[in-house]
């Protein structure tokens, strides 16, 4: 994987406990530097159809980046970080990973 130029996939399973928290000091900065750093939310929602399994949470959110160093550089952006907090503290837990594209 290059990672200046192959698109990666950010993943997070969140259990929110305190939506308003949740949704006035984290999400609108957070989509904001999500956008600033190339990426594209593709899923955020408390909707999901479990078809095998357990699926963890009440949010779960995917988001595109066009390269690995956007993905980390979106991670590590102070005004990102700032809001973060906002996320624990609105949350029981919250797990998040980084996904190569699928090619055959």
């Amino acid at each position: 994987m290059d990672e200046e130029t192959d698109t990666v996939y950010v993943a997070a399973q969140i259990q929110v406990e305190d939506w308003e928290t949740y949704r006035k000091e984290y999400m609108p900065k957070t989509f904001e530097r999500i956008t600033a750093h190339g990426g594209e939310v593709l899923i955020a929602t408390e909707e999901a159809e479990e078809l095998e399994g357990e699926w963890d949470g009440n949010w779960t959110v995917l988001i595109e980046f066009p390269s690995e160093t956007a993905a980390h550089e979106f991670m590590q952006d102070e005004e990102y970080v700032e809001v973060m907090s906002a996320r624990h503290e609105a949350s029981a837990w919250s797990d998040v990973a980084m996904f190569p594209k699928f090619s055959e």
